[in-house]
């Protein structure tokens, strides 16, 4: 556990103290020279974490008396007046960005672009007039409308023009910034003109200027200042820190570990309030979370997208599971999140698909073994969200499928859950605000057009990427989680900068911007050559912390990586690397050899047998003690295109009805062709692996179902007599089927039995279908006493006489030219392996009833495919 009994704020200044003091000092020469109150003074700082610090340093230099009003252009402005957006302003709230967006662009091109394209230009238009919006609110709102109109003019001869639809964005992106108000107007009026709150401003740029405090500078003319914080909050640029340490890691999880471990080991140090530089927002909440389960109280100050919530994928969720193309795993994420549906019956419905290979909702909905299972009233709810409707009803819509659900609660008692329900207007009546929007930007002055459900979905998607959700901090965190932009003049003990590697912190790459290099320098916005600069600026300021610990990886997703160009020009680099304190204490461990399992479980034999059971037992007793014994298994997976095991219970499940339909008749060859194709298709629906339902795996196995059907006729032809004599006649198909063998107990399900007539009666024939290689089929027979299906199945039967065999469905390629696409492949010693089975069963069951051990044999094809193989750990068995 980190170390607690030192009690200092994230907010206070312990270590940068001396650099707020002599900013306080210069503040206070400034003052006295001028003959300024320090109470008629406004200082604009670059963000609002310094707001507090400045306070206090203020504080301690002054302890009674009216200070300056330390403020950031947005906290005075929200002291003098409220601002509320208007309908068409760019208010940086995507929910209502987007829907200006995706007005203006629907506006000016007329239907003459696809949806998909629209979609695209709606969502640059945000991220252009986000961008050139800090430009606009830098003008007073009489001159912005001028300013837009002279900067598309500007671009439009200046800069080449690029693709249409990039002109288009770029024209639209300076209309809507030009002629949008901004929280920060009132800056611009009278209540906070020059003399009327204060005498005198200060701004105090940052890494990157600000254009309204910089346009605010000319505004106040002499009575304003412009001060470059850098050389007075930071010390001045070149400075190194008392301590410095360098790890190198081997991959990202290394990194994260040695981060957490870092960081514990500095609080344990009495180093902190510490400093964690989110340059990789991934690989932060990695380490924030192991933080966290050690018990370091954290505060973070970047946040992160909405979308990354569990609270958003609640959401999320609903939308999926309504989609009428969902997948049976998507609905299944629904039904075990949401609390209004009793859990046994999800996890009963979820086995039922499972077991029946049910990957689409809407075949589960259909399919005999899931159908029922089903909770009531959930298909109707899933339904009742597909339907077009606008957006307003959409929401309503959303938030009465979220009560049904038991959702709504969750979420309203969670903190990013309450985020996720604001950002989209899931309150009662909160969908109002959109409505007006809507309205305002429509031409007709009406709401918008009705949305389908895969629009609304998207919708609801963009808002949920473009907010962001800090969670509540405690005010006097040991950790403090920032970008490394924020480091100026917080006064932290100990910094701590996972991620410098080069392509996390390149000192080259900047950042993405929807302009290009020629229209930044147009519209001045801040160019490469500057965004440099400012991370350059930054980097010297995170090294005039007393504690610097450093960290990047080698390589990521196999490809090598190198430190930050920043790291390797560091003095002393490759000695400081080789001394590093990585803070991870190693620990020695013994090897300790892996022997073959040989469990004894006398009091868990099963009370019933089934063919593939002792099938178990014969290929690995080890296998049988734990599929059988313990009773564990594989859970079947939901695959979304359907396989080989789906081809083969869907052609048991046709010729099952095929030929339960038919009973004994024969209509004759066309009629059973007609009919054979009719079932084909009505069981490749109710088992979900039509097209249409997001199965086109399945077409494949379509494509060659004209070769199955003819080739099974062919042999049915001849099965039934096709020489002029009665052959054998269909009599059960899937037979559940059980007999004693005192003292255990035989249970099966056989695919198919026929009879035959003969001079002792009817003669029994077991059919077990396959539709692997014939190869394989006739090595299953080649030797009688080791295949246990077809003797098992024997074993089930009273009958003293019998015959069994496989019926080997192909398209014909793998027959030979003596054998058709369908052939008997029948077992002619099945009788004599049915009673050598019987006695190998009372055999083995009674040595392992009897307290035999069960080894694993590890040998052969069995171990490739077998569930059980990481239980016996046969792949970390020492050698003898």
């Amino acid at each position: 556990m980190p170390a607690s009994d030192h009690p200092t704020g994230y907010g206070s200044i312990p270590t940068a103290g001396a650099d707020w003091q002599a900013w306080i000092r210069h503040l206070d020469d400034r003052l006295a020279r001028q003959g300024i109150a320090p109470g008629r003074m406004v200082i604009l700082l670059p963000y609002l974490q310094l707001v507090e610090p400045a306070r206090r340093a203020w504080a301690a230099a002054h302890p009674s008396g009216f200070g300056p009003r330390f403020e950031t252009t947005r906290s005075w402005a929200s002291a003098l007046a409220p601002w509320w957006p208007a309908p068409t302003d760019v208010s940086g709230d995507m929910a209502r960005d987007s829907l200006v967006a995706e007005a203006m662009v629907a506006r000016v091109t007329r239907g003459s672009a696809d949806p998909a394209l629209r979609t695209v230009l709606a969502s640059r238009l945000v991220d252009a007039a986000r961008s050139v919006a800090p430009l606009a609110a830098a003008r007073p709102p009489a001159e912005r409308v001028a300013w837009a109109e002279a900067q598309r003019e500007a671009l439009g001869q200046a800069v080449p023009q690029g693709p249409h639809w990039e002109s288009l964005v770029a024209s639209l992106a300076l209309a809507w910034a030009g002629n949008a108000s901004y929280p920060t107007d009132v800056l611009w009026t009278g209540v906070a003109a020059p003399g009327a709150v204060a005498d005198r401003l200060w701004v105090l740029q940052g890494f990157q200027h600000d254009p309204l405090g910089q346009a605010l500078g000319v505004h106040w003319g002499e009575r304003a200042e412009l001060s470059d914080p850098f050389g007075l909050l930071a010390g001045g640029a070149g400075a190194a820190p008392e301590v410095l340490t360098l790890q190198s890691c081997a991959d990202a999880e290394e990194e994260a570990q040695r981060t957490a471990a870092t960081v514990v080991a500095r609080i344990n140090q009495g180093r902190f309030p510490l400093a964690l530089v989110a340059n990789d927002r991934r690989q932060t909440r990695r380490v924030s979370a192991m933080l966290s389960g050690a018990g370091v109280s954290l505060c973070d100050e970047t946040g992160w997208k909405l979308s990354t919530t569990h609270a958003a994928a609640q959401v999320m969720a609903v939308l999926r599971a309504a989609d009428p193309r969902a997948r049976m795993d998507d609905v299944l994420d629904l039904l075990k999140q949401g609390a209004a549906w009793p859990p046994a019956q999800v996890e009963a419905l979820e086995l039922a698909a499972r077991e029946a290979g049910v990957s689409a909702w809407k075949a589960a909905v259909r399919h005999t073994a899931s159908a029922p299972l089903i909770p009531e009233g959930f298909a109707a709810l899933l339904e009742s969200l597909q339907a077009a409707r606008p957006l307003e009803r959409w929401l309503d819509a959303l938030r009465a499928a979220l009560q049904a659900s038991g959702l709504w609660e969750r979420l309203a008692a969670d903190a990013a859950g309450q985020g996720t329900i604001r950002a989209l207007r899931l309150d009662e009546g909160a969908s109002e605000e959109l409505l007006q929007v809507g309205m305002a930007v429509a031409e007709s002055g009406r709401p918008g057009a009705r949305l389908g459900l895969s629009a609304f979905s998207a919708w609801v998607r963009d808002v949920l990427e473009g907010a962001s959700f800090k969670p509540v901090s405690d005010p006097d965190a040991q950790v403090v989680i920032l970008p490394l932009s924020q480091l100026l003049g917080r006064g932290f003990s100990t910094v701590v900068m996972p991620g410098c590697d080069e392509l996390t912190l390149d000192p080259d790459r900047g950042q993405q911007s929807p302009w290009t290099a020629a229209q930044c320098e147009q519209l001045g916005l801040p160019g490469r050559a500057a965004l440099m600069e400012a991370q350059a600026q930054a980097w010297q300021a995170a090294l005039r912390a007393p504690q610097v610990d450093i960290l990047w990886r080698r390589q990521e997703g196999g490809e090598p990586l190198s430190p930050s160009p920043w790291v390797m020009a560091l003095p002393g680099f490759d000695d400081r690397q080789a001394a590093a304190n990585t803070f991870c204490a190693p620990r020695p461990l013994s090897p300790v050899a892996v022997a073959h399992p040989l469990p004894i479980a006398p009091d868990l034999m099963p009370s019933a047998l089934s063919a593939s059971a002792y099938q178990d037992l014969r290929d690995c007793p080890y296998r049988f003690f734990a599929m059988r014994q313990l009773r564990l298994s594989e859970a079947d997976e939901l695959e979304a295109e359907p396989d080989q095991r789906d081809l083969g219970n869907w052609l048991h499940a046709v010729l099952r009805r095929f030929h339960e339909e038919r009973g004994d008749g024969r209509p004759g060859r066309d009629t059973d062709t007609r009919r054979l194709d009719q079932i084909g298709e009505e069981m490749a629906t109710e088992m979900g692996l039509q097209v249409d339902e997001g199965g086109a795996g399945f077409l494949p196995y379509q494509a060659v179902w004209p070769a199955l059907r003819e080739g099974y006729l062919d042999w049915l032809a001849g099965h039934e007599g096709g020489d002029g004599r009665p052959g054998p006649m269909f009599a059960r198909a899937e037979a559940e089927l059980s007999a004693n063998l005192p003292p255990w107990r035989l249970y099966g399900k056989l695919d198919r039995i026929d009879q035959q007539h003969s001079p002792e009666g009817p003669l029994p024939l077991v059919i077990d279908y396959k539709t692997e290689s014939r190869d394989k089929t006739n090595r299953r027979v080649k030797d009688p006493f080791e295949d246990t299906q077809l003797a098992f199945y024997a074993a089930l039967l009273p009958d003293e006489t019998l015959r069994a065999a496989y019926l080997s469905i192909t398209d014909g390629r793998s027959a030979s030219g003596r054998e058709g696409a369908t052939h008997l492949v029948e077992q002619p010693f099945v009788l004599q392996a049915r009673e050598h089975l019987r006695e190998g069963i009372v055999q083995d069951l009674g040595r392992v009833a009897a307290g035999h051990a069960l080894p694993a044999l590890g040998e052969g094809m069995v171990c490739e495919y077998c569930a059980a193989r990481g239980l016996c750990r046969k792949d970390f068995w020492s050698a003898p």
